[in-house]
């Protein structure tokens, strides 16, 4: 990837942190399980990373893939590259590795800088630059240039500081660009909304490679602070983050924690120790509702502020965010369930595209479109509506049952070939056991008739990736589990098992058969001499033949159609009404053309009325059926246009 090299103007935030080393090298600046690391030993560290990346020859403004899954080592070199010059892209080593090679040829960075563990995963081509941070021998040799001859006099840098991955929830990630100007105005605007200064203790507990990490690093060591990492590489396991967590809290004194929703539902769940000394919580990443931020804040009592914070990594800097008040927010007395994140941070420029002021819309920060919906309320503060494209008020539906801790609603693909339905995933609350019926019903309740999942499942967790945001690419398959609508709407009862599929493409074949064989046995019964060619020279006569042929396979395919079709046309997800039309009209396509070719052969070409009505009759109605298919193969189902919303 390529990364300009116009000069910027002002302080950079790692220059920040160099500043803190020298005024005040004996605090400390990071903390990870029995790792305590002062600002002094920090910037010697940062210093010693820069000279291995200018040893290697690295160009101003250069890029560097950061593959290191110790958060402390990953943050000195992320750290030491922008001291270098360069930028870095932060990269989990542990993922597929065919995932890592595209990225790594997409940004092609000018050296990869990881473990001796990871060195083959990061060589992904011949000619790739590779260094590890843990190898003995230095990396002479490998750049082929000399080291920098000014230790004390960084190199000019590029605009980019870094190059972060998104989310890659939906699909997959992509490289953002944030350049030092970003990083400045991220960290002035946290300093000035949140009040950090140089006696809070931060915990983070994001992965190395995630852009939160990079935003933690900004909030901490940018206001002198002290950074408290999480020990351990396993965000997945919720007894065990649980546990770290309240150590570190109480242990560490810690005055601020930024976490995901899934964490702030666990300390809703077990709360803190008492007499913390935390002031600050900031969530991000899932929708998070009123009702969880308030119970949140009832569990902290005292005078925790509690935020839910808005932001992508697109908009890096850029965001919203909601304070909890004192007092009960009005939408929290409502029945639906409302995720507010409230206002922008200094210097973000929020919109919401919606066709009206207060309607649905995209949202878009600093210009950039976030792939999220939201709506500015009455009020003046924006509300979370979803991702574009995903099934929105079905999760919120699903989040106001009490059972359910958390859920989602995906299409997913069955057991039966091109049978996709929508699913609604419920992870129980605490303590409650989940009846799956039961939530259904509650759904139904909640949605238009037209817009409810074909199933509920039960699941312990949610798909989520090291950062601990919902993935849902990877949503279980509800092979065999939980409960499906026999009917949009009607009885709710276990799965039927699925017909295997080559008995089912047999029984179609023989009912074709069958038809068509019909068809040609009636054909002289009913329209006697229709298909007579015996004065017809060759090949034409072998022509009409064959046309009589097709005829029959025709009428039979729509005879089978018309018995066995329904049930495969109503996955598409169409009311019964225009499921029923369009069956009937792809029916009659097929099986018109055996009694139309047959009564036109026998009606003299004079004779008008006959005429008209074999026009009429046929003609017309296979145009109207042809547009009725047509429509019903080119309209969107209502109910996916509504859980989208």
């Amino acid at each position: 990837m390529s990364v300009d090299h116009v000069p910027v103007g002002g302080q950079h935030v790692d220059e920040l942190v160099a500043g803190w080393a020298e005024t005040r090298p004996s605090t400390e600046a990071i903390v990870c399980g029995v790792e305590r690391i002062s600002y002094g030993e920090l910037g010697r560290l940062v210093e010693t990373e820069a000279d291995r990346l200018r040893s290697v020859g690295l160009p101003d403004g250069g890029l560097v893939a950061v593959a290191l899954d110790q958060p402390v080592a990953a943050l000195a070199v992320m750290l030491g590259v922008l001291r270098a010059g360069g930028a870095y892209l932060p990269l989990d080593p542990a993922m597929p590795r065919e995932e890592l090679h595209r990225i790594l040829g997409d940004a092609d960075p000018y050296v990869v800088l990881t473990r001796e563990l990871y060195r083959i995963a990061a060589g992904d081509r011949p000619n790739r630059r590779v260094v590890c941070v843990d190898a003995e021998a230095g990396p002479a040799g490998e750049g082929g240039t000399q080291p920098h001859d000014s230790e004390d006099a960084p190199s000019a840098r590029g605009v980019t500081a870094c190059v972060l991955l998104t989310a890659g929830t939906t699909g997959p990630p992509g490289l953002v660009p944030v350049s030092h100007h970003e990083l400045a105005v991220a960290r002035n605007a946290w300093q000035q909304v949140y009040g950090f200064d140089a006696r809070d203790r931060h915990v983070h507990t994001a992965p190395p490679e995630s852009a939160d990490f990079t935003a933690g690093w900004v909030r901490a060591l940018g206001s002198g602070g002290t950074l408290i990492l999480p020990e351990g590489n396993d965000p997945h396991d919720p007894g065990a983050l649980g546990t770290a967590l309240r150590r570190l809290i109480a242990e560490e004194e810690a005055t601020v924690l930024a976490c995901g929703v899934p964490t702030a539902r666990l300390l809703t769940a077990r709360g803190l120790p008492p007499r913390t000394r935390l002031r600050l919580v900031t969530v991000t990443g899932d929708a998070w509702y009123l009702d969880e931020q308030r119970a949140l804040k009832e569990a902290l009592s005292g005078d925790v502020r509690v935020v839910n914070a808005y932001t992508v990594t697109e908009a890096f800097g850029a965001g919203a965010y909601y304070e909890l008040p004192d007092l009960r927010h009005p939408s929290e007395h409502g029945s639906e369930s409302v995720s507010l994140i409230g206002v922008p941070l200094p210097e973000t420029y929020l919109t919401v595209r919606g066709p009206a002021p207060g309607t649905r819309g995209p949202i878009v920060l600093n210009g950039v479109h976030t792939g999220d919906e939201g709506r500015i309320r009455d009020d003046g503060l924006l509300e979370f509506l979803g991702r574009q494209g995903s099934y929105a008020s079905a999760e919120r539906a699903l989040q106001g049952h009490p059972d359910v801790r958390e859920g989602l609603v995906a299409e997913v693909e069955t057991k039966h070939p091109r049978d996709v339905k929508v699913v609604a995933y419920a992870v129980p609350a605490e303590g409650r056991t989940l009846d799956a019926v039961d939530v259904h019903r509650h759904v139904c309740r909640t949605l238009p008739s037209d817009a409810r999942p074909h199933a509920v499942v039960s699941v312990p967790s949610l798909p989520r990736t090291r950062a601990d945001k919902v993935d849902r690419k990877n949503v279980p398959l509800p092979v065999d589990v939980g409960t499906t609508l026999r009917n949009k709407g009607g009885t709710v009862g276990p799965a039927s098992p699925q017909t295997p599929t080559g008995c089912m493409v047999g029984g179609v074949l023989f009912l074709v058969t069958f038809f068509a064989l019909l068809a040609w046995v009636f054909t002289d019964l009913l329209w006697p001499f229709s298909t007579n060619v015996s004065d017809v020279p060759s090949p034409y006569a072998d022509y009409f033949r064959l046309l009589y042929f097709f005829e029959n396979v025709s009428f039979g395919g729509g005879m089978a159609l018309l018995l066995v079709g329904r049930p495969g046309m109503a996955r598409v997800g169409h009311t019964d009404w225009f499921t029923t039309v369009a069956h009937l009209s792809a029916v009659w396509l097929l099986v018109a053309w055996w009694p139309q070719d047959n009564l036109y052969r026998l009606t003299a070409k004079t004779d008008w009325p006959a005429q008209a009505v074999l026009a009429y009759t046929f003609n017309v109605s296979l145009m109207i059926a042809a547009a009725v298919v047509a429509a019903f193969a080119a309209v969107t189902p209502k109910w996916r246009r509504t859980l989208s919303r």
